[in-house]
């Protein structure tokens, strides 16, 4: 979930700032082809500065949002919580592969590290159901790509989704008999 949303927030980052750049490029172009831009184009003098004006407002909304929600450092955040579940994770299965034998103290270790998440970003609670599912997905992908590796993603996200389709609906009433 985080290394999605660090994706997510990186595109934004991405997208803001290039649009951004583009647009001050633009203006800054329009600024000393003003006349050549008005006369081969037929464009009003007022309309041109509207234009422009409207132009350069945009690009300032863009720049000010950029800076009010800081896509980038949002994206830097979940990369850090990613590295961080990662490591725990990676102790982990170091410790059940090693030949001795796990400790409570050992277990206490990792647990104090794995749940020592101040330092980390919180998922959304309105993305966590949406993240979950996009997860649970993306281990079927995986799981399915193991053992069919020249089948393609989307072959298998498709074949996955109309198995999913397929299968009965059971309510509650349904599984229980009633």
């Amino acid at each position: 979930m985080h290394g999605w949303l660090s994706d997510h927030y990186g595109r934004w980052s991405v997208t803001l700032t290039f649009g951004s750049l583009l647009l001050a490029v633009v203006l800054l172009s329009l600024v000393f082809a003003a006349d050549f831009v008005q006369r081969t184009t037929g464009v009003s003098t007022a309309a041109f500065q509207w234009t422009t004006g409207i132009a350069a407002i945009i690009n300032f909304l863009i720049t000010l949002l950029n800076l009010a929600w800081q896509p980038a450092a949002k994206a830097a955040s979940h990369r850090q919580a990613v590295s961080h579940y990662t490591k725990a994770k990676y102790e982990v299965g170091r410790h059940l592969d090693a030949a001795d034998v796990l400790t409570a103290e050992s277990v206490r270790q990792i647990e104090e590290r794995y749940l020592d998440s101040r330092e980390l970003p919180k998922i959304p609670e309105r993305r966590f159901l949406k993240l979950k599912r996009w997860h649970l997905e993306k281990v079927a992908v995986s799981r399915e790509l193991d053992d069919n590796c020249h089948e393609s993603i989307r072959s298998i996200k498709s074949r996955l989704r109309q198995a999913r389709q397929s299968e009965p609906n059971l309510t509650e009433n349904d599984k229980s008999g009633d």
